[in-house]
């Protein structure tokens, strides 16, 4: 059911598709436990392991590379999940890749 989740929400970016032009975000309500489990999917199916941001009492923030930007998936403690998905700036002479 979560990869069901995790693969609805991270289409809906358009994290399988070609590059995008800005940033993408999508809300959803969730529980703060799944919402963390939903990180640990989405880093073992992309093969990245995530980048802490936030983690304190009241959210969890991480950052995952993907093939064409990043992706960050915040958790709240307020049941809520915020996905965002943001192109590589290239003009910085940046990439997704390793």
């Amino acid at each position: 059911m979560r990869a069901l989740v995790v693969a609805s929400l991270l289409s809906t970016l358009g994290i399988f598709s070609a590059h995008a032009e800005e940033a993408n975000t999508r809300v959803a309500a969730m529980p703060y436990s799944e919402c963390l489990s939903i990180i640990a999917e989405t880093a073992q199916e992309m093969g990245e392991a995530p980048v802490q941001l936030v983690n304190n009492d009241e959210e969890t923030t991480v950052r995952i590379n993907a093939s064409d930007g990043f992706v960050t998936v915040s958790c709240s403690r307020a049941d809520k999940i915020v996905l965002t998905k943001s192109p590589v700036p290239e003009a910085a002479g940046m990439t997704a890749a390793r």
